[in-house]
């Protein structure tokens, strides 16, 4: 009987410390976006001018995001020099000024992980947007666009098609 004591006794210890399970990302940030307001509209466009197909194809291998997890987050007009982070819940992504290109219309492009929610915060503007896992769907392209004129200064465009550098 004394044998199984300790036994017993880590079996209870491990029953009774069990952490409570997390929400997932969603939830995560559909909680943030309750206590704060939202600045960006969402729209899904395939009807612009595009590269072609095998353009495309290598344009995502050579950023290592042709597979369904990955995507490519563009930014691209209205960005002045304003330092931007763009995060997720494992890592920083990237941290650095952005500066809209006017010959090209693009500013930045990374290739991000859809499989969960990305923050993408302006530190000039001290406005979060979020690029929601469920959103993306099956998209390779995600651009962002900013207008500093309206409330809702940020547009976040989902899209099948890769845009050329004008």
């Amino acid at each position: 009987m004394l044998k199984k004591l300790p036994l017993i006794f880590l079996v209870l210890l491990f029953t009774m410390c069990k952490s409570k399970k997390n929400a997932t990302d969603s939830s995560k940030v559909e909680e943030k976006e309750k206590t704060e307001k939202i600045y960006y509209t969402e729209q899904t466009r395939n009807d612009f001018r595009s590269v072609s197909e095998k353009v495309q194809k290598k344009f995502l291998k050579d950023y290592k995001a042709d597979t369904p997890e990955y995507a490519i987050l563009f930014f691209t007009k209205g960005f002045n020099g304003e330092k931007i982070e763009v995060r997720n819940d494992e890592e920083i992504i990237f941290v650095d000024a952005v500066i809209t290109d006017k010959t090209t219309g693009l500013a930045k492009n990374m290739r991000i992980n859809v499989t969960m929610d990305t923050e993408i915060y302006d530190k000039e503007t001290k406005k979060k947007i979020y690029v929601k896992a469920e959103n993306v769907g099956k998209h390779k392209f995600i651009y962002i666009m900013k207008d500093t004129s309206g409330e809702k200064p940020y547009k976040i465009t989902y899209s099948d098609k890769l845009r050329p550098a004008k």
